[in-house]
């Protein structure tokens, strides 16, 4: 998908360092999947909600990719970073690759995403009402996980 607007509005708001703390934790912490933790906060801000079902057909449809290519490309970059004989060169050939990996997760999501009932972005939609649905779409997925809900200050509900 050449033209994605959730891996634009991924790279926006990931590319926060606070946000990107924030999924990496809960990553972490509790085996979130960062892409699903951004694409429930980047429905919500398209003023859409997810339902159970929904988020459990998302996670089914990335699974084989993540368990397969982006989950171990990510074990060897962090091995490599902490290796003493890494390169700099093969590092970021390993980044690059995983964050090609990373865009394939994103491309299928969107693309989903985009064509179920002809979903169109709401125009002019509240911060209040996009947080409200943020934390809607995040509390289905963390619940899966048996995870608190970040507090409505997090940098994941920060607007773009």
């Amino acid at each position: 998908m050449l033209d994605n607007p959730f891996w634009e509005y991924s790279l926006a708001h990931y590319g926060r360092r606070e946000v990107a703390e924030s999924c990496l934790s809960l990553q972490d912490s509790m085996g979130a999947n960062v892409n699903l933790l951004l694409f429930c906060c980047w429905l919500g801000c398209r003023g859409e909600g997810l339902t159970h079902e929904k988020l459990v057909e998302a996670q089914l449809m990335i699974s084989d990719w993540d368990r397969q290519v982006v989950q171990p490309l990510r074990q060897i970059r962090r091995f490599l970073k902490q290796s003493a004989d890494t390169t700099a060169q093969i590092l970021e050939v390993v980044s690059t690759l995983e964050l090609k990996a990373e865009r394939v997760v994103q491309d299928r999501l969107a693309s989903w995403w985009l064509k179920g009932d002809a979903r169109a972005e709401k125009e002019g939609v509240a911060a209040s009402v996009v947080v409200g649905l943020q934390q809607h779409n995040l509390a289905i997925y963390l619940t899966l996980l048996h995870a608190p809900l970040p507090a409505i200050h997090s940098p994941l509900f920060w607007p773009l």
